[in-house]
């Protein structure tokens, strides 16, 4: 995490990875009501390393730990002459424990606030203000559903049973999907292999630490992925039968990385690497001779969801250069030549088979479709709106919520749905007031 004047300025370090405890990233961070303490979750490999820390904005590196959790918490200030609280996820169950500001400690046993609260990763479903109100949304609303609509938004068929997905990735012969996938009765999710035809899932990789981001190669027959079992994360690689255990393929100096796309001539593989000074970059790891990773895109702005055009000449990517996020194509090797696809804001950009539509997804999470020419020069038409996509994880989670089947007439999306789409949020006022003091 890092730290910058409420007036503005240069951001600083604030926190570092513990190395030790093969700490991924710090998050959800929160100030204590003496505006120099704060609280944050700090996630590791494996569940048991997750854990939320209370540390100073004085001495950040004397950060004490609280409780092991995968979920973020919050603090609730003391009511009248009550004490203060730490509100914590349990296994969908809401926890209250007494928290003693002055002495950063957890005081007394916890307790039980409300049931059934959903999540997703690092984030419980609840919010609790300073003046002794809580809010919290239950039922189904950790699950999406994978289902095919058609250019009109017509829902053909659903794929598999719902579920915590995120990252679509069609295989090249369109006969299985790879997604991420957290497991109810576990913390982190896995890659996981649905065959299309049979709506029949099998797991893909069973280390406990997060693995996600699957990426195909062009003939099918490997999956590169991401996955944080040795710290942040690395880029791994296994061979797509399930045979085999698998390969560390770009190891990360510091800065996670992430894999996005496989040029469709199978000799490169390209990757965002998160960097404290620029932001999410693009990188280009060459799979042939040295294999020495190259800077694609480097900017003070953040590039991501990087996917090569089919004739790996170009490649697509959203930057928030302009202020918001909006999808770019730029030719391959990079020539300093640029051109704006999106209009109004956009993100998660594909191509379709043939290299003559770009898909990507509206700031509103409208699908739109852009015709483009890629020879004898680049050219892209106006955007077109094709339908509303529910999706399930928005535009903050996941780096592909759908993909967009070869010939561009239909979609498999990560959808929400039913229960998941209505789930309700719950407000409670004085909260502590059924608390036994």
């Amino acid at each position: 995490m890092r730290r910058v004047s409420s007036a503005g300025g240069v951001s600083a370090a604030l926190t570092s990875l513990d190395p030790s405890g093969k700490e991924r990233y710090h998050a959800r961070p929160q100030f204590l009501p003496d505006g120099r303490h704060f609280l944050y979750l700090a996630t590791g490999a494996q569940p048991e390393n997750s854990a939320i820390y209370v540390a100073s904005l004085d001495s950040p590196k004397e950060a004490k730990r609280l409780m092991s959790t995968t979920q973020g918490a919050a603090y609730a200030p003391a009511q009248k002459d009550g004490p203060g609280h730490l509100l914590f996820l349990r296994e969908g169950t809401l926890m209250a424990q007494p928290f003693e500001e002055k002495r950063l400690e957890l005081a007394g046993e916890a307790f039980p606030v409300a049931e059934q609260v959903g999540s997703i990763r690092t984030q419980a479903y609840f919010s609790v203000s300073t003046n002794g109100v809580l809010a919290y949304r239950s039922g189904a609303g950790g699950n999406g559903q994978l289902a095919w609509f058609d250019r009109a938004g017509k829902q053909m068929q659903t794929v598999g049973s719902p579920g915590e997905y995120s990252d679509v990735a069609l295989s090249p012969d369109e006969r299985r999907v790879a997604v991420a996938r957290r497991d109810p009765q576990g913390a982190n999710p896995d890659l996981w292999l649905i065959d299309l035809a049979r709506s029949t899932p099998s797991r893909f990789t069973f280390h406990e630490a997060v693995d996600r981001l699957p990426v195909w190669s062009p003939d099918g027959a490997r999956i590169a992925f991401s996955s944080s079992r040795d710290g942040p994360d690395s880029i791994y690689q296994k061979v797509a039968s399930g045979a085999g255990s698998d390969e560390l393929l770009l190891k990360a100096s510091g800065d996670p990385i992430v894999p996005t796309d496989w040029s469709s001539d199978g000799r490169y593989l390209l990757y965002a690497s998160q960097n404290a000074k620029t932001g999410l970059d693009l990188w280009v790891l060459p799979l042939e001779g040295d294999r020495k990773p190259a800077i694609y895109l480097q900017t003070p702005f953040n590039e991501r969801q990087s996917r090569f055009s089919p004739d790996g000449k170009f490649i697509a990517y959203a930057s928030d250069e302009s202020g918001r996020y909006e999808v770019y194509v730029q030719p391959f090797p990079a020539s300093g030549a640029k051109w704006m696809i999106s209009s109004g804001g956009g993100a998660y950009p594909r191509w379709r088979r043939d290299g003559r539509e770009i898909y990507y997804l509206s700031s509103g999470n409208k699908l739109m479709a852009v015709e483009v020419k890629t020879a004898p020069k680049f050219e892209a038409a106006l955007p077109q709106p094709l339908f509303d996509a529910r999706l399930f994880t928005g535009l903050n989670l996941g780096v592909f919520p759908y993909a967009p089947a070869a010939n561009g007439q239909r979609f498999l999306i990560n959808s929400v749905q039913g229960e998941t789409a209505s789930a309700p949020i719950t407000i409670v006022q004085n909260w502590t007031s059924g608390v036994k003091r």
